[in-house]
């Protein structure tokens, strides 16, 4: 009888705790969860702040604060239209800053004038995938007077700085520095096209005579083409024209018998010249 009572009691103490762990809702306690984190969406306007400031040597950087996130690639373009100066470069946001620079013109420093920043967050589908997450993958997250659709879908950041570098009068005096090195560098490659033109009554012949002075002129104005190249090299990228037009010039001047086909290209480069 003892046994059947003992048997009787282990028998009801295992029905009781089986009860109480069941997960089928016969008890009122509920399986412990992970807390879910959801990911974090831009919630308040884009703010950027940007500044320019200049270091050693006339050379510029370009540096601010934003509530963009981490990570955030930005495209940075500073320019000076009135000395034909535009340089790009990248840069990330960490900890809610950036820096990019310094700018320089072929690590000389910079003319003296007015310059403008212009800071961009490209579209959201070439950024990282944890700053999607956050403006959006068309940017769709993304709010305020900064914030403008881009002509390739979805939305970008933009904010623009100005900076004046050097005294008004200094200014003044590279833009005129400027021009006259655009045109000195123009007249000098359209004497040289005349020249090359002029000298091909020296290349295609037999006369030993006729081909040394070919080869003396050639010589000589070679020479000056070398030298307006380098002066040409030094011009920014909007005089394009004038730097194509210095480097075929010098096949203009030689006495090969293609050099009136490099002729031709000199002169196309600079009637595209603006």
């Amino acid at each position: 009888m003892k046994n059947f009572l003992l048997l009787t009691l282990m028998l009801s103490i295992g029905l009781s705790i089986a009860a109480c762990s069941d997960g089928g809702g016969n008890s009122d306690q509920s399986p412990t969860q992970a807390p879910v984190n959801p990911t974090s969406i831009m919630s308040e306007d884009v703010r950027l702040n940007a500044e320019v400031t200049r270091a050693d040597n006339d050379r510029l950087l370009v540096s601010g604060e934003t509530n963009l996130p981490d990570q955030t690639s930005l495209l940075v373009t500073l320019s000076n239209e009135a000395v034909g100066y535009s340089a790009q470069d990248k840069a990330t946001v960490t900890d809610g800053r950036f820096s990019v620079g310094p700018f320089s013109r072929q690590s000389r420093g910079l003319e003296a004038g007015y310059y403008t920043a212009e800071i961009i967050m490209p579209i959201p589908r070439v950024q990282p995938t944890d700053v999607q997450s956050v403006v959006g993958d068309i940017g769709q997250h993304l709010t305020g007077d900064l914030v403008q659709d881009s002509s390739v879908g979805g939305k970008v950041v933009k904010h623009s700085v100005s900076y004046m570098l050097g005294s008004e009068e200094s200014i003044q005096q590279a833009k005129s520095d400027h021009a006259s090195l655009v045109s000195e560098v123009k007249k000098e490659i359209e004497h040289l096209l005349m020249a090359g033109r002029g000298m091909e009554q020296y290349r295609d012949t037999d006369d030993l005579a006729a081909l040394n002075v070919c080869g003396e002129e050639m010589r000589v104005n070679q020479e000056r083409a070398k030298k307006v190249r380098n002066r040409a090299d030094t011009l920014p990228m909007s005089q394009i024209s004038l730097k194509v037009a210095s480097v075929d010039v010098h096949s203009c001047v030689s006495c090969s018998g293609t050099a009136l086909e490099a002729c031709d290209r000199v002169k196309d480069a600079l009637d595209g010249e603006p």
